[in-house]
């Protein structure tokens, strides 16, 4: 009966006593710092009671104590678990932000690398195309040049061929007027000498 008292009396107290942070811990909202305030709170309990039945020899309280004490450690192994838990929840969530963020950064920069080499392939094609037309134009000159060198060489052979016939014609004129010349010179010497002649036996 004294014992039953003793628990009661001792509950009482405790209760009265842990009011106020419990009240505390009921108003807050719940999450690791609660927890933890709480576990104090409860390993506080667990400690008066147990020193509690050593004082009163009471087997019942220090009983009481030794499953509140356990019980405590289970609710550290679970917050630790918890954290451990959300620890590496957070890491997974931070790792994968950082993937997406480096896929993002990737897929960034090989659109522009794309883009890039798109617009260098756009610059070397006009360069390309600036070449070629500048090698049409420079052999089309080039072409011009030459035709109008062989149009001026032909045109001169013409010129020399031409005189040279002429001064061919000119020299078998000039020929052809010497015998007709030299025939006549001959045909006259002839005409004088049978003048001539004709006069001695004349005489």
């Amino acid at each position: 009966m004294t014992q039953t008292i003793s628990t009661k009396a001792v509950d009482g107290a405790l209760r009265i006593a842990r009011l106020p942070a419990d009240t505390i811990l009921g108003l807050a909202p719940e999450g690791r710092a609660s927890a933890s305030l709480g576990q104090v709170v409860d390993r506080a309990d667990a400690a008066v009671r147990g020193a509690a039945a050593s004082i009163l020899n009471n087997p019942g309280l220090r009983e009481d104590a030794a499953k509140r004490e356990s019980a405590a450690d289970e609710r550290d192994r679970a917050l630790r678990l918890r954290a451990d838990a959300e620890a590496k929840a957070n890491d997974a969530e931070a790792r994968a932000e950082k993937q997406k963020a480096e896929a993002a950064e990737r897929k960034q920069q090989a659109a522009a690398d794309a883009k890039r080499k798109r617009e260098q392939a756009k610059k070397d094609e006009k360069q390309r195309k600036a070449r070629a037309s500048k090698t049409a134009e420079s052999r089309k000159k080039s072409a011009q040049t030459k035709a109008q060198a062989t149009k001026e060489k032909t045109e001169k052979q013409a010129k020399e061929d031409r005189l040279e016939e002429l001064e061919t014609k000119a020299d078998a004129l000039e020929v052809k007027e010497a015998a007709v010349r030299a025939a006549d010179e001959s045909r006259r010497i002839k005409n004088a000498a049978q003048t001539t002649k004709k006069k001695r036996k004349a005489d």
